[in-house]
């Protein structure tokens, strides 16, 4: 097995994934464990790793990586928990019996509703129109760029090298190393090292080390200002 090989990490319960290289020839499972409960914040003793469906257990925690059957580069690790955390949406859902349809209320006389409607008071002023009529545009310019964004992350990959072309900033050339989101963020972010201290990071978001990389020889770039090169540019760069 290679030195080094990409894993794509997945956990529902947190809404997260994330893909870069694991040093496997190096790292125990143990450390790999230890990564993942810094990624997730999850105790060490709640970590469930799959595999393929087949757990990796604690008893197998001095492992190298390289030594664990079946692992194989681009392989998914699907990451769960013994210690499942409550809704807080069930818990502070109304109860169906104190719950009213937005018709019924509708038809009420008398209400707050009534009331500022007639009067264009809040959401329904004439000035707010206006801005539900901006806000409405930019919603669909969000939905596009997304839409691109999703698009792009489907032709990137680790070891890609890539133009980093951000507003206010001078064009830099890097590689990406890692994929996915960044822990309290629901957004996909590129994970991009340059060749000299012309980033902003170090892999780390200043709590968690997503990579390794020198001090300003990284940055996290957001997938729009991300450029696919040619081979022939990449050698250039």
């Amino acid at each position: 097995m290679s030195q080094n090989i990409v894993l794509r990490i997945e956990c529902n319960l947190k809404s997260f994934f994330c893909k870069r290289r694991f040093p496997v020839s190096e790292w125990t499972l143990q450390d790999f464990r230890l990564y993942i409960q810094q990624l997730f914040d999850i105790k060490k003793e709640n970590l469930i790793i799959l595999l393929h469906s087949e757990e990796l257990s604690q008893n197998r925690d001095s492992s190298l990586l390289c030594d664990i059957e079946n692992l194989y580069e681009n392989d998914t690790i699907i990451i769960d928990s013994y210690c499942h955390v409550d809704d807080i949406d069930n818990v502070n859902r109304l109860p169906e019996k104190y719950q009213m349809s937005d018709k019924i209320y509708s038809q009420r006389k008398g209400t707050l509703k009534e009331y500022l409607q007639q009067n264009k008071i809040g959401k329904y002023s004439d000035h707010n129109a206006f801005s539900q009529s901006v806000f409405n545009s930019n919603k669909q310019n969000v939905l596009k760029l997304y839409e691109m964004n999703r698009k792009k992350l489907e032709e990137l990959y680790i070891g890609m090298h890539v133009k980093v072309n951000e507003p206010m900033l001078n064009i830099r050339y890097g590689e990406i190393v890692y994929i996915g989101m960044l822990r309290g963020i629901f957004d996909e972010f590129i994970g991009v090292l340059f060749d000299g201290p012309c980033g902003d990071s170090n892999g780390s978001d200043g709590v968690i080390q997503y990579f390794d990389a020198r001090r300003r020889h990284a940055s996290f770039i957001r997938p729009e200002y991300i450029e696919i090169i040619t081979t022939e540019e990449a050698m250039k760069s």
